[in-house]
């Protein structure tokens, strides 16, 4: 699994490397995770909430006016568990500081999981970024859960969202 997770940051950091117009980013922030747990289709509160932090890198191709892609890699460190999260962010520039964001995301956990889990975790994520200055801007993005942790065949579903706020800073 190891292995796997450094060829995708190989092929992510290539992909920034190349592209035409593009910036590079140092990420860091807080990271809320809430679980969702439920059996036989009934909604178990478990109160499972998680805060750790993380930090990355991230980059802005510009795609057409108003228009960017934000390829992101972070890795995640919080007490239930370490992740490595890869997203492909769409950005619209709503004004001159402002951006929204939509697009998917992936997790892949780090940690060992149980008979009848998967470390695999597909996202849709949507929030927003503002700049600060020319190389600073903050950001607040949350994520849902598309698929499910769990693939045994009972009728239990294992999914989280997960909140994050951060600050980058451009050097590229």
């Amino acid at each position: 699994m190891r292995r796997h997770t450094l060829t995708i940051c190989l092929v992510l950091l290539t992909t920034f490397t190349f592209a035409q117009d593009f910036n590079l980013s140092a990420t860091a922030g807080y990271l809320n995770i809430n679980s969702i747990f439920k059996v036989d289709s009934e909604k178990r509160d478990l109160d499972f909430k998680s805060n750790g932090f993380y930090f990355g890198a991230q980059s802005e191709i510009n795609l057409a006016d108003k228009i960017d892609l934000q390829p992101e890699i972070a890795l995640a460190l919080n007490a239930e568990g370490d992740a490595i999260y890869i997203g492909a962010l769409g950005s619209y520039q709503a004004t001159q500081e402002f951006s929204v964001l939509f697009g998917p995301t992936l997790n892949v956990i780090l940690e060992d999981v149980a008979n009848g889990y998967q470390t695999l975790g597909i996202f849709l994520g949507f929030g927003g970024s503002y700049d600060i200055t020319e190389k600073i801007y903050a950001q607040a993005k949350y994520n849902v859960q598309l698929n499910d942790y769990y693939t045994g065949s009972a009728d239990v579903s294992s999914k989280v969202n997960f909140l994050m706020i951060g600050i980058g800073y451009r050097f590229l």
